[in-house]
């Protein structure tokens, strides 16, 4: 058999490249963030529901912290995130289970979410160095750009669809298999998504390098570092936005009402005002520098949970959620960009796979803090609307506290805007959360 030419394995790669991200874009879209829908449909009590979108993934971020040092056993970044993708498609065709597991219905979803998360998680900064090495620079920005509008095109449409079919089906009574079609559909879009990963080539492979640095290592080099201030106004904010962001759904499906219809729209606004501004921001950034654009998100994000008291005067609730939604995409879209060019530019590229391990988990344990402090107001005063409404309002005080950790962070010069905007993830906030950062917005590029 001949060999392939350079030109055809290039080929092969943008190819399988671009298969890759709208298969795992249309499995996040319709399945990942229907997840908690999913849990109060199976009558989760509200609490745990909102704690599902935050414990499984502090077990899933503990347990991706050996992905450094299993990818330099394998010595191949191609085995070990096909390995994972497959692992995470597993995990979303078991997720059905918990329907007919009775009493255990709440295992079930704990145990395929964590493990839902763990590979995914794993994957994200081992895929970075990867893409690094198959697509060629000379063409990487076009690609990636390219390549996200493609990501972002399939997202929308697995939002859509899983909305649709979720509404369709409350009108039929078969919520319930409805929601099991979901996640089989999203377990055979990520298996797609597996197979594209595994025809793209690895020229490392039996070699792979990944510069590992231990907990220890990395908490050391960060201390009174740029880079270790910016890691503390990121921890602060992640707690203070997860005291309200995984009750959000629990709020709008069990205590408003809403309509699937309704729930998809308002995440899908939130998202659209994300693509919108994105480009704006990085002109400014390029123009001004990213410090003022992190102020401007840092400000932004404060009122957004806070509107939400709003609600207990205003009739027409739907036109005023879409503009607090749209409002916040913007807010959230400079915020997230000005982070990820930040943290990007105190991290060395043969680190990164390491740090951004590490970075994972602190993350996920700021939002377990967050959230198991909300659960506790909640069962403290009461699952009322008005105790929802009062925990959306400490989480807006608590953002603005966070700004006494931002006032710490030195101004850096960003060299890269431009590239760096291709590889900025714009993906749905976890667990169908309308006011929550990008957990994954620097470890993984693909979606």
């Amino acid at each position: 058999m001949p060999r392939r030419s350079a030109r055809d394995t290039l080929s092969n790669n943008l190819l399988s490249s671009m298969v890759d991200a709208g298969s795992y874009s249309l499995m996040v879209g319709l399945g990942e963030t229907y997840l908690t829908a999913f849990a109060l449909a199976l009558s989760v009590s509200e609490i745990a529901t909102g704690l599902l979108a935050a414990f499984p993934m502090l077990i899933g971020a503990t347990l991706q912290l050996a992905a450094p040092w299993c990818i330099g056993r394998l010595g191949s970044h191609r085995v070990w995130i096909v390995g994972c993708a497959v692992a995470q498609a597993i995990c979303l065709l078991m997720t059905p289970l918990a329907v007919i597991a009775g009493a255990w219905q709440l295992a079930v979803l704990y145990v395929a979410s964590s493990l839902y998360w763990a590979s995914g998680l794993a994957t994200g900064p081992a895929w970075n160095t990867w893409a690094e090495e198959i697509i060629p620079p000379v063409i990487r920005t076009r690609f990636f750009a390219r390549r996200s509008r493609v990501s972002q095109s399939c997202l929308l449409v697995g939002f859509a669809a899983g909305g649709l079919l979720l509404a369709y089906a409350k009108r039929h009574a078969f919520v319930v298999t409805a929601f099991s079609v979901i996640f089989i559909a999203s377990g055979v879009f990520r298996l797609v998504s597996a197979g594209a990963l595994y025809r793209q080539s690895e020229p490392s492979a039996g070699r792979a390098a990944m510069g590992h640095k231990s907990l220890r290592q990395v908490l050391l080099g960060l201390r009174g570092h740029a880079g270790g201030r910016l890691l503390m106004y990121l921890f602060a904010v992640q707690i203070a936005v997860q005291l309200s962001g995984p009750y959000f759904a629990p709020y709008m499906l069990a205590r408003r009402g809403m309509t699937y219809t309704e729930f998809m729209f308002l995440i899908a606004l939130g998202f659209v005002g994300k693509v919108i501004a994105l480009p704006a921001w990085g002109r400014l950034a390029k123009r001004a520098g990213v410090q003022p654009l992190m102020w401007i998100g840092a400000i932004g994000i404060i009122p957004l949970s806070g509107s939400w008291l709003a609600l207990q005067w205003i009739e027409h609730d739907m036109l005023y959620l879409s503009f607090v939604q749209v409002f916040g995409g913007f807010a959230w879209a400079a915020y997230e960009l000005a982070f990820f060019l930040m943290f990007f530019e105190t991290i060395p590229r043969h680190e990164r796979t390491s740090v951004l391990t590490i970075y994972n988990f602190t993350n996920a344990l700021a939002l377990v803090l967050g959230a198991v402090i909300g659960a506790s107001w909640l069962a403290f005063v009461g699952q009322s609307g008005e105790s929802y409404l009062q925990l959306f309002g400490l989480s807006s005080a608590a953002r603005i506290l966070t700004l006494v950790f931002l006032l710490r962070v030195p101004h850096m010069e960003i060299r890269a805007v431009a590239m760096s905007l291709r590889t900025l993830a714009l993906r749905p906030s976890e667990g169908g959360s309308l006011d929550r950062p990008v957990l994954s917005a620097m470890e993984d590029e693909r979606s």
